[in-house]
Formats: C-alpha cells, structure tokens, sequence
C-alpha cells in the first residue's frame, strides 16, 4: 500500500527557491545601491573639497594682489611727500578724510588714571579717542603705570591731513601718539573657475609717506556657487630700511625672570650725531622687536614687559609677559659670521703688545679708509678711550672684553667714529659701563664664543652686540638694573631680572633713505588677529 508523499510539489519548490534568489537579489541590489550612494557623495564631497581648496589657493594669490597694489603706491610716490606725488601714486584708490588709526610712540610713566586724547588740526573735525593703560613693575616692585593703547572712537571727517596727538592729564606724562588717515580700494573680479566670483579690498594707513612705518591690510573673499565665502586677511609693514628694528635677536631661545623691559628710544635728532640724549623711561617709546629663531620658547615670565613686538620662528612658542604690540610669526635671520679683518702689515695696521689707556696712539696713521686697525693675543679689553671721531678697529684673539670703554663724543653737529671690535671670548662688563657718552651705534661688537656673556651691575651699555653662539646672561645688582641699548644678536638669553633692552632707533635710519620696501608679511589667522581690523573693511 502507497502512502501519501510530504514533500512539497515540484512546482512549489521552483516558486520557493525562486523568492530566495530573489530576495537575495535585492539585498544585494540594495547593498550596491547604498554603496554607489555613498561613493557618489564621497565623490561629490571630494570634489567639493577640492573646489574649496583650489578656492583657498585662488584667496591667497588674490590676498597678495591687494598688497602688491598696495606696495606698487608706496614706490610710485617714493621718497616723496608732496601732494602731487601722493596724488599719482594713489590715484585709483579712495583715500578717506577720517582718522584710520592712533598709534603711540612713547609710553610715558607716573600715570594714575587715563589721560585726555585731543586731535587738533589737520582741517577735520569730530575725531575723538580713548587711552588704556598697563600698570608694569620695576624689580625693586615699583609700580609704573603707562599709556599702552589709544582707541578711536569717532574718525571725524574732513581731515585733509593726519591730525596731531595730544594726552594730557592722567597725573602722568611723557605719552606721545600720532594719528593716521587711511586710502582704500576694492578690486572686483569675475569669471573665476566653477562660477565662483571674487574681490579684495585693501585698508592701507599713513599712505601719505609721512609715516615710518605704514601698514596695509588686505581682505580677499571668494564666494563658490555653493559653499560658504573663503576669506584671507594678509598684513603688511613698509618702510624704507626694508627690515624692521631688530633690538633683540636670540638663536635658541629666551627666559626672563623677574621684571625685565625691553623698549625702544631715540638718542639724536640725527643718528650719529651729537647732542646725544641716554636712555630716560619717561621719554621711552614702543618700537622694539624682540625675537627669537629657533626657541623652543621666548619665556617674558610673570612680569617682563615688550614694549614692541616679539617675532619668533617656526615651533616657538611665547609665553608670559606684557607684549604691547604684536606677535609676529615666520622669523627669519641670517645668522652668518662677518669676515675678522687682518693684519696686512700697511700703514694703519698695528700689533699691539698691550692695550694702551687711549687710541689712536700718538704718532699713529690711519689705513686708506681711514681707520686704525689695532691687532692683539691674549688680552682683555677694559679701560680704553678712544679719542673724538677717530674710526678704529680692535682685532683680538684668545681676547675678551669688560667694562671701561669710553669712546669721546664729537663736538655738537658733527658725525661721531666707530669703533668695531672683532674678539673670540667673553663680553662681560662686570660693575661699570661701556660706552657710556656716545650713542650705541659707535660701537660694534662681533665675538665668536660660545661662553656665557654675563652683565651685571648697575652700569650703561651702549653698543651693537654680535654674539650669536654666546648665552647673555643678567646678573645684575641691588635694586637697578643693567641698560643694554642698540641693538643685539646673540645665541640665547636669561634674565635674572636686571637686564633690560632699548632699542635706539637710530640704529635703523639708513644715511640715504631708500624707496619703500616691505618690512613684514604676515597672514591674521585667528579670530582675534582679523578683528582688530574687521572695522576697517566696511567700504
């Protein structure tokens, strides 16, 4: 007897195994599909962030556009201040009859409230402004309270010129500022890859030539057909030296404990000639750089004060401190040797066996340049004067250098020498000055060493240093402080909190100015950077 199968029918099991195949084809159809989905916007996105890339290059080639417009003007007009020149080298541009900005060039000291900002002249009016105030602190901790800002709060209108600065009261004094006038211009551009279009506006105060140091601003935007605006800010600093101040260089870095300064003054109304005016904190301005290359850090510690801007390299870090002004990166500087004169045996080369109290020595000639060259071993150069406008050049080998060097200023009017020195050890003034009468750039000082270069004492350095191997160390002593002023390039520093740095800004006042050049060139990446100008784009 046959009994009943269980198994499905045949046609049963073909419809069965038809919808798996099916449903598995649809997974898998469904699986491609999510995949080609994602590939397809990943691709879009890649496309959009290489549009958007391509757009960041594009912003800066357009950043940079605004501020070759801006130096093209500057050497149009070039040494010139005259309105005519001014009138050709900006034409094309709008240049406003308001106050750009307000700058300060001196500090002051003493003061116990703000002082009173008035603009006067210039054929506008309306300006006004406001001054700030830092209180800092001397190392014996005297407080010093100084003027460290100006804000414009109304530009005014109708200034045909730049008006002129006055603070008063506060119970302080010695704060100085001027003030300066802006020209503006928008480039529009059209066509750009993709639909995209583009502008740059630049922002460009103290264009009239009569400035130091003017600045301009560019702001690049490129708008995509979608996609947020790319915006670049690029800053630029011109004057005719085509550096800026170095005042303090350092190679590897550094540390300042304590309450050390560093700012910046004017010893003559003419660089190099006397009258000459040392160092007073209450007449002290704000143009100092202080820089280091390599690091790893510019270390300003709790109480150090940079009246000026700190510039730094690659993978330095700032820390601490007061800085008044800006801090700069991308700093570069050669830091090559110059060449150690010899002795050529012709008339004005001399050997000495010992450094004698004065030079020149009597009976002595000068070379063809004019210069005594004086050549040494094994000595330390200490109590010497060196006689009125004589130009000589001291070369010592295994030969260091202390305190006592007097070099005699010149009659009122008249250019003073130099003296160069040229040594392979220590520059170590112990307890007194160096150079104490004249102006820094009277002496030059190029040594070699890699041994720690120590000041201390209470005294006056005047002078250029050039020891980029060598540590400068302050000791200092009692409740003053050792004055470094001119100008320094050295391997490191460590303040010990009695060693402070003015820059004497003669130092930088070439003998025949030379056209505008760019003296800085630096992006305003961060948020705070860009809105200290942002204000100024609204044209």
């Amino acid at each position: 007897m046959k009994t009943a199968s269980s198994a499905l029918p045949r046609g049963t099991r073909n419809r069965s195994a038809r919808g798996s195949i099916l449903i598995t084809a649809l997974i898998f159809a469904i699986i491609i599909g999510i995949t080609l989905v994602s590939y397809i916007r990943l691709s879009s996105n890649s496309l959009k962030l290489a549009h958007r890339t391509f757009f960041a290059d594009a912003v800066a080639n357009l950043a940079e556009a605004g501020t070759e417009e801006a130096v093209w003007a500057f050497n149009v007009m070039g040494n010139s201040t005259d309105s005519t020149s001014v009138n050709n080298a900006w034409n094309g541009w709008t240049r406003t009859q308001t106050v750009a900005d307000i700058y300060l060039t001196s500090l002051g000291s003493g003061y116990t409230s703000e002082p009173t900002v008035t603009l006067t002249g210039g054929g506008g009016t309306g300006a006004t402004a406001t001054a700030s105030l830092t209180t800092f602190y001397k190392v014996d901790g005297t407080a010093v309270t100084r003027v460290t800002g100006i804000t414009v709060t109304n530009p005014g209108s109708g200034y045909t010129s730049s008006p002129s600065v006055t603070l008063s009261g506060g119970g302080g004094t010695g704060a100085a500022a001027k003030a300066r006038r802006a020209a503006t211009k928008t480039i529009n551009f059209t066509g750009l890859d993709q639909g995209a279009t583009g502008n740059v506006k630049v922002w460009v105060a103290g264009y009239d030539g009569t400035d130091v140091i003017p600045i301009a601003v560019a702001k690049a935007t490129i708008t995509p057909t979608q996609g947020a605006p790319i915006t670049k800010y690029l800053k630029i600093i011109m004057n005719k030296t085509g550096m800026l101040p170095k005042g303090l260089i350092a190679k590897n870095g550094i540390n300042w404990n304590g309450h050390p300064l560093a700012d910046s003054y004017v010893s003559s109304a003419v660089p190099g000639v006397p009258p000459f005016a040392p160092y007073d904190p209450s007449t002290a301005r704000a143009n100092i750089t202080v820089g280091a290359l390599y690091g790893p850090t510019i270390d300003l510690g709790a109480g150090g004060v940079v009246n000026g801007n700190v510039m730094f390299g690659a993978g330095v870090t700032v820390t601490g401190g007061t800085v008044s002004g800006s801090r700069i990166p991308n700093l570069t500087y050669n830091f090559t040797n110059p060449t150690t004169p010899t002795n050529s045996g012709a008339t004005g080369y001399y050997s000495l066996g010992s450094i004698p109290s004065t030079l020149p020595a009597v009976g002595h000639s000068p070379a063809a340049d004019g210069k005594y060259y004086y050549f040494f071993s094994n000595k330390t150069i200490g109590s010497l004067t060196i006689s009125e406008g004589k130009n000589v050049v001291l070369v010592g080998t295994n030969s260091s250098m202390e305190d006592g060097l007097v070099i005699q200023p010149t009659a009122a009017g008249v250019a003073c020498g130099k003296v160069q020195i040229y040594i392979d050890r220590d520059v170590s003034p112990k307890n007194g000055s160096v150079n104490p009468n004249c102006w820094p750039g009277a002496l030059e000082i190029y040594t070699t060493t890699s041994s720690t270069c120590t000041v201390q004492g209470n005294g006056v350095f005047n002078a250029c240093l050039y020891a980029p191997f060598a540590e400068l160390r302050g000791n200092g002593g009692g409740n003053d402080t050792m004055d470094l002023c001119g100008s320094f390039v050295v391997g490191s520093v460590t303040s010990n909190g009695h060693m402070s740095f003015h820059y004497d800004e003669g130092l930088g006042a070439p003998a025949s100015p030379k056209a505008w050049s760019l003296a800085l060139w630096t992006e305003l990446q961060t948020a705070a950077e860009r809105a200290t100008y942002a204000s100024k784009f609204s044209f």
